[in-house]
């Protein structure tokens, strides 16, 4: 039984510990978050400000901080010998990334999945497959509508922000409107927040809005969803249109992915992966073939 513990104590950590504690080949050891207090809801696991400060070193660590927090954290897990899976959701900035936690992880003997949430991650793989089935055609990945986890935690680090929540309202053919909610702290300008908040690479390739208002707390809403479609050929026939839709609870499947990553962590060569370059059976454990 491999023991596991999870950075941050937010909505994806606490659905993450959930997850770890429903799993038979897995152990929570412990939550690493900014104070170290025991967390509501998990009596009995001890919480600490790092992973060497736990009673048992943990086997894998869980990584349930906001993107811009990830690397570094990783980083010295993975050279310390830890497997690490993490939710990093900045696109673009993955492949350079990965090369480097590479090294860590070849350094420390062990092996990282990252971008395993939703999307990336379980998305990505919708995607490679049905690229696998149509090769010539185009793929729109249309988010929400929902509340993006990462979006809104970039609305909440800007400037002058006191809290934040931001909303993705898809418009079709893998076009999205944000519509972003924020708390001013006292004496800010509007004008200069919300400029700030829309210079911020999470929001300046969609169609952004901002409103401000007294408390985002009556909005917050963590169902979500996404329809992934793909037109094009296949063996010369251009009829071809596949789709997958789902409607979720953003943090419960994200922390569910997340430890069946985990999972298939520990059954890779040291280095770091992405989710579709995983076998899917080892994000499953045993009984897998039931599926076939």
């Amino acid at each position: 039984m491999k023991r596991i513990a999870i950075i941050g104590a937010g909505n994806v950590g606490l659905a993450a510990a959930k997850a770890v504690m429903l799993s038979p080949d897995m152990e929570l050891c412990g939550f690493i978050r900014r104070e170290a207090k025991r967390v509501s809801g998990f009596l009995g696991i001890p919480a600490a400000k790092s992973v060497f400060d736990l009673p048992k070193k943990p086997d894998g660590a869980i990584i349930c901080l906001p993107s811009r927090l990830v690397e570094p954290v990783e980083k010295e897990l993975l050279e310390a010998g830890i497997y690490t899976v993490d939710s990093f959701d900045i696109h673009e900035e993955l492949p350079a990334m990965r090369r480097r936690l590479s090294a860590a992880a070849e350094k420390g003997g062990v092996s990282a999945v990252i971008g395993a949430g939703w999307d990336p991650g379980l998305d990505s793989v919708i995607r490679t497959l049905m690229l696998a089935a149509v090769p010539q055609g185009i793929t729109y990945t249309n988010f929400g509508p929902g509340m993006s986890l990462g979006h809104s935690a970039a609305a909440r680090e800007a400037f002058g922000v006191a809290d934040a929540i931001s909303f993705t309202l898809p418009v079709g053919f893998g076009k999205h409107r944000r519509k972003i909610y924020a708390v001013l702290k006292e004496g800010e300008n509007n004008a200069a927040v919300e400029h700030g908040i829309l210079s911020d690479g999470y929001f300046e390739h969609d169609e952004c809005s901002v409103e401000f208002t007294d408390s985002v707390k009556p909005l917050f809403n963590t169902s979500h969803g996404v329809l992934i479609e793909r037109s094009g050929n296949s063996a010369g026939n251009g009829s071809q249109w596949i789709n997958f839709r789902m409607a979720i609870d953003n943090p419960s499947l994200t922390g569910q992915i997340m430890v069946s990553a985990m999972r298939a962590c520990f059954l890779q060569k040291p280095g770091a992966y992405f989710m579709p370059e995983i076998p899917p059976c080892d994000f499953c454990g045993e009984g897998w073939e039931k599926v076939i």
